[in-house]
């Protein structure tokens, strides 16, 4: 197994870690695809991919695999240890309130969701879950002294920060839309008076944070495909703003004041 405090992120010269890599490097052409293509989700002047389903079904199965496949991947493996189990029960915090929570008590407000988006999504959390519970539990091997290394303690704040931010402002904006009964909003108050996705900013940082305290390619890989497709549905977000709202504040960002 791998010593995490003994090297950078570690790279395993195997199949595995070829694969690992490969996976690393994929989000690349997909933020490229995003950067200059249209919202493939049709919520914001793209077209849909595919027929439409019930939002609450389509949100539930396709985060599904990410509720399940890391834990029963780990747990499975049989080599459990302190570090993996918080940081699976982190993933299982997140994960918990976005797939049984956050479907049918807010996504019942949106509009139909793409086949598509449902199936792509879970064939992508179902390898992400295998990377990160078979890193997890076999390769591995996380002294108790690797709570109060920097990295897992800088890991955790954004990691927690992260999550605040996006809970927070997921559940202000679900909550603006209820008030203006279904119709165009111009989102105020909290990480929207600086920023045009709060929500999805918080998203960014909270997986970057994960990476951090799991220190490894499989969580760098899940921390850059998060990136790569959260980017992009803030720029298609952002641009929709400034073309319905003409006094749409110009100082305003679509991601991180002052940078994106």
């Amino acid at each position: 197994m791998v010593a995490v405090t003994d090297s950078a992120i570690p790279i395993y010269f195997d199949v595995f870690g070829a694969i690992v890599l490969i996976w690393c490097g994929l989000p690349v052409p997909v933020l490229l695809y995003g950067l200059v293509g249209k919202d493939r989700t049709g919520r914001v002047g793209g077209r849909a991919w595919g027929p439409n389903v019930d939002p609450r079904w389509g949100w539930l199965f396709m985060e599904l695999s990410a509720l399940v496949v890391f834990p029963l991947v780990y747990l499975v493996a049989g080599q459990r240890h302190l570090v993996g189990d918080v940081l699976v029960g982190l993933w299982l915090a997140h994960y918990v309130h976005r797939t049984l929570v956050w479907p049918w008590f807010v996504q019942r407000q949106a509009r139909p969701f793409p086949a598509f988006t449902a199936v792509s999504g879970f064939c992508f959390n179902l390898v992400n879950g295998v990377l990160l519970g078979w890193f997890m539990a076999r390769l591995a091997d996380y002294p108790v002294e690797w709570f109060w290394d920097p990295r897992f303690l800088a890991g955790a704040a954004l990691f927690i920060a992260g999550a605040a931010l996006n809970i927070a402002s997921d559940y202000r904006l679900s909550s603006l839309r209820a008030r203006a009964s279904g119709g165009a909003i111009l989102p105020r108050g909290g990480g929207f008076d600086y920023v045009s996705c709060p929500n999805l900013a918080g998203e960014i940082v909270e997986w970057i944070g994960f990476a951090l305290m799991s220190w490894s390619l499989p969580g760098l890989a899940f921390a850059l495909w998060t990136t790569a497709n959260l980017i992009p549905r803030a720029l298609w977000r952002h641009r929709w703003y400034q073309e319905r709202f003409p006094d749409y504040p110009s100082n305003r960002r679509a991601l991180f004041p002052g940078l994106l």
